[in-house]
């Protein structure tokens, strides 16, 4: 019974999407619904995919591709889900550094991971005086208005990865560890089956992006 009939849990997923593939789908719908509320700003799905593709092409020009580590640091905002965005457009995974981490762990995590583009804000590219990396304030729109607003053909697939997340670090050195859009996608699916979304129903962001269930919180509703 608990081998067989309890363990009985397949179903079906779109296994062969990416994260931002889903995304750019539900824009397709719903180009003008409201995606992101943030203090009294609202921004509309179809807004959100361009800005979010503005810096996939940034991002691509800069070397981002399939496998490459690309580090965000910014508090809440909605830069903080525009900079998520597009880093997967770029096919590129996002590494999140909480901006209240102590700067012993940040510089750890950027040097270990070998990230060498940092998305941040104007407000903390101060925090970085040893990053020998890009630093890319998206609160800065000058280094994007050129770009093109199109979606990117990035060479992705869903088993590539999607983010890495360190741990802890209570049990020894903090490890890097990877999630691949496929897993991402198969936790969403079950999430939308078993609680699904309603028309203009509101979702809140509580999680920290340094914890996993941030996943599940930013791209299940979007």
């Amino acid at each position: 019974q608990i081998l067989v009939e309890w363990n009985d849990t397949a179903a079906d997923y779109p296994k062969d999407k990416c994260i931002h593939e889903l995304f750019e789908a539900q824009v397709e719908r719903t180009p003008n619904a409201v995606a992101l509320e943030f203090k009294g700003a609202q921004i509309t799905f179809q807004e959100l995919n361009r800005r979010a593709n503005q810096l996939a092409h940034y991002l691509i020009s800069l070397g981002v591709e399939p496998e490459r580590l690309v580090g965000i640091c910014v508090e809440r905002s909605l830069e903080m889900v525009i900079g998520l965005l597009g880093i997967l457009k770029a096919g590129g995974a996002y590494m999140p550094l909480d901006p209240t981490y102590p700067k012993e762990r940040i510089a750890f995590m950027l040097e270990d991971s070998s990230a060498s583009i940092l998305l941040t804000s104007r407000k903390l590219l101060s925090n970085f005086p040893d990053y020998s990396g890009v630093l890319v304030p998206l609160d800065d729109a000058l280094f994007v208005q050129d770009q093109k607003d199109g979606n990117p053909c990035s060479r992705i697939k869903a088993h590539d990865p999607a983010y890495v997340i360190y741990t802890s670090g209570s049990t020894g050195t903090p490890k890097g560890v990877i999630g691949l859009h496929q897993g991402a996608v198969n936790r969403m699916a079950w999430m939308w089956r078993s609680y699904p979304f309603e028309a203009n129903e509101k979702s809140c962001i509580k999680t920290s992006l340094s914890f996993v269930d941030s996943v599940w919180e930013i791209f299940g509703p979007l």
